[in-house]
């Protein structure tokens, strides 16, 4: 499985993650199915279309990703990961943009 990381505009900390997440989710159009947290990790099992998906961040790399429960939905996170990125370029480009995500 490959992990591409999802960009933010700002950098993604451990205290930043869930504000950052929700906005993820809303954009995407994602479902929260379960919120998992540790001393350094956040992991939230997401639902795209019938597609289920964990949402990793990793506080030590302060990154996050969508990774597939399933290897069949790994276009599916490659895909998602793909508009979000957009999006987050097309914000970055704008010079008056200020942003959550």
């Amino acid at each position: 499985m490959t992990k591409t990381i999802l960009t933010t505009t700002q950098p993604l900390t451990f205290t930043h993650f869930a504000p950052w997440a929700e906005g993820l989710i809303r954009e995407l159009e994602l479902e929260v199915i379960e919120r998992e947290q540790g001393a350094d990790y956040h992991q939230w099992l997401l639902c795209f279309e019938g597609c289920q998906l964990f949402l990793c961040f990793q506080h030590y790399a302060d990154c996050a990703w969508l990774q597939p429960v399933s290897t069949i939905d790994q276009d599916v996170a490659d895909w998602l990961t793909q508009q979000w990125n957009r999006q987050m370029e097309a914000i970055s480009r704008q010079p008056s943009a200020v942003s959550e995500r």
